[in-house]
């Protein structure tokens, strides 16, 4: 048998050398991707998609935090249902998000400490209501940080529904909600994970158009007497307070004794916060009204059974705590508590 002639050996070279070529480009092209960021960015990309359940959308999240790359995470064992969080992958831990999806009843606790609330007598700590009918609020955290609280309902039998906390710290101190462009695309950002929440559990989310605006950020604009038409209206006295809002489960109004700083904080709790802030706040209350330690508060029957809460307590300055004036305080909480029931739909409160 004859064998067949072997390849010329140019023909051999010929054949090698666009071979080599491709490859070398091939390679060329991998490390330009790789040196010049494309890489990372891919790893970008798959870390951000199904962030907690695939509940949250990131769209807006690098513009939110001022960062030029995002990078998720999901937390490896979550107290509740779901957590993650976004962070700046350039600069770990300059600017970050954090999400937490719980069931209502068993951590409406922890969304009471990440809105300041185990320190009511704070007066550098006011919400603001998400509005376009979600029944939420918003939280500021001095002037760097938020935090957002959204309420979902669960129509599965005996579900206590959700809560979907958020919150945000931009890099390098930038400020979250004084600016109202940024303030509402952090509204946008807290509502879609809400939606998605919703969507991930069988839950109901309020459907409307795209939030564009949100309140002003009012914990430092004084409100003078008689003026007031929000959370403080029909109260006498310079107030400040935030719009008033049928959907949001947290209402707060301050009240000041002359002009220099706020003597008195009103509070107005509604489900699932209603029955966990005593505990939290450290509060005296029993009963459905009641006097004690500086503290007053009534109650009010809401739809379905539920019921609100509303106090009114001390203010620290910054030095030191304002003296209590019980009349005051008790017509104040009188006039506060009615209106806000009335908005919510609640029956007129008990009162102290």
């Amino acid at each position: 048998m004859t064998a067949e002639p072997a390849e010329p050996r140019g023909a051999r070279r010929r054949w090698r050398l666009p071979v080599a070529a491709a490859v070398g480009l091939v390679l060329v092209a991998g490390a330009v991707f790789y040196l010049g960021g494309g890489y990372d960015r891919w790893q970008d990309g798959r870390s951000l998609a199904g962030l907690c359940h695939g509940s949250v959308d990131t769209a807006e999240v690098e513009d939110l935090l001022g960062v030029d790359r995002a990078r998720g995470k999901d937390a490896k064992v979550p107290e509740g249902l779901a957590a993650c969080s976004v962070d700046n992958a350039g600069n770990p831990g300059n600017g970050f998000l954090d999400v937490r999806i719980d069931r209502s009843r068993e951590r409406a606790d922890g969304a009471l400490h990440r809105l300041g609330r185990d320190r009511p007598n704070l007066s550098t700590t006011m919400v603001m209501p998400l509005g376009h009918g979600r029944r939420g609020v918003l939280d500021l955290q001095g002037r760097i940080g938020a935090t957002a609280v959204v309420a979902l309902d669960c129509p599965a039998p005996n579900s206590p529904g959700l809560l979907v906390t958020v919150g945000a710290v931009p890099a390098n101190g930038k400020d979250v909600l004084d600016d109202p462009a940024r303030r509402a695309r952090f509204a946008r950002v807290a509502a879609r994970a809400a939606d998605g929440a919703a969507r991930v559990w069988g839950c109901t989310a309020p459907s409307g158009p795209e939030i564009t605006e949100v309140p002003a950020d009012s914990r430092y604009v004084k409100v003078a007497d008689g003026a007031a038409t929000g959370t403080c209206a029909g109260l006498s006295g310079t107030t400040n307070e935030s719009a008033a809002d049928p959907d949001a489960l947290i209402e707060d109004c301050f009240l000041y004794a002359g002009q220099d700083a706020p003597r008195f904080r009103l509070g107005a709790y509604y489900p699932p916060f209603a029955d966990v802030l005593p505990a939290v706040a450290d509060y005296p209350v029993t009963g459905p009204a009641g006097a004690k330690d500086d503290v007053a508060w009534a109650t009010a029957t809401c739809p379905g059974g539920a019921t609100a809460l509303f106090t009114v307590a001390t203010v620290f300055d910054g030095n030191h705590t304002a003296a209590p004036d019980p009349a005051l305080e008790k017509d104040a909480l009188r006039t506060f508590a009615a209106r806000s029931a009335q908005r919510h739909g609640c029956s007129a409160p008990q009162l102290p």
